[in-house]
């Protein structure tokens, strides 16, 4: 099934060999794939709040401080866990690798209280649709101009982020100039925001070739990298109160 989703992807020979398509069209192994979507499954149990029965049956680690069921592998002997067999124990061992940590009880994230329900016009989003070369060319052409006026206007402060990274000459089967992760993103654009908003400036404008992870840059909501939303969410939401006159565009 997904040699003939790669075939059609990219209009190759029925003849053409699976894994060289598959690796051309952008598509993961099933097998890998199906083991990511487990993990994932696994790792979701890290973003429920703790009233979730299905902590009270994790160990006093990953359970959130919810109460313990009588069954809980936290009661479980040595014995009992050597013979035990479920899921739960798949859970268990990929939360002992997490390293970072969700709250979605943050007031930040409360209906009524986000950033963009209080500040929806101080928040602005300019996408450029990079497929057509001369709207893209006019997107350059007011960067360049946005550029020049921030650095003669001290209101203004323009701040680039890019976390992107060129793939080694030697990598076959790329169809795309550059790598980047929504995390690296998300991090770079918080230490801009961050830094920016210590300045005494009225309008921040944040340059970045990812556009989504500008937007997930002021949800607060759980997914990953919310410490880096969080983060920024707070630092704009001082920048902002009591400053009608501020904004910060992407």
């Amino acid at each position: 099934m997904q040699c003939k989703a790669a075939l059609w992807i990219l209009g190759a020979f029925h003849t053409s060999p699976t894994g060289g398509i598959e690796a051309l069209a952008g598509l993961i192994p099933i097998h890998l794939h199906l083991k990511k979507l487990a993990k994932q499954s696994c790792l979701r149990a890290a973003m429920l709040p703790f009233q979730y029965a299905l902590l009270s049956h994790l160990s006093a680690r990953n359970s959130k401080g919810a109460h313990h069921h009588p069954q809980s592998l936290a009661l479980l002997t040595d014995t009992q866990s050597a013979w035990l067999r479920s899921p739960l124990l798949d859970t268990e061992a990929s939360l002992l690798n997490l390293t970072e940590c969700f709250d979605s009880l943050h007031p930040e994230i409360h209906p009524g209280c986000r950033l963009l329900d209080n500040f929806p016009d101080y928040v602005s989003f300019h996408p450029c649709d990079r497929s057509n070369g001369r709207t893209r060319k006019l997107q350059f052409d007011a960067l360049d101009c946005l550029c020049h006026e921030a650095s003669s206007d001290p209101s203004t402060l323009v701040v680039a982020t890019n976390a992107s990274v060129i793939p080694p000459r030697n990598m076959q089967a790329v169809s795309v100039a550059h790598f980047w992760s929504l995390d690296a993103e998300l991090f770079a654009i918080r230490l801009g925001v961050v830094k920016a908003t210590s300045f005494d400036v009225k309008h921040i404008v944040i340059i970045t070739d990812s556009l989504t992870a500008a937007r997930r840059a002021v949800d607060a909501s759980v997914h990953l990298g919310q410490a880096h939303s969080l983060a920024i969410v707070q630092a704009l939401r001082g920048f902002f109160t009591n400053h009608s006159d501020r904004s910060i565009h992407f």
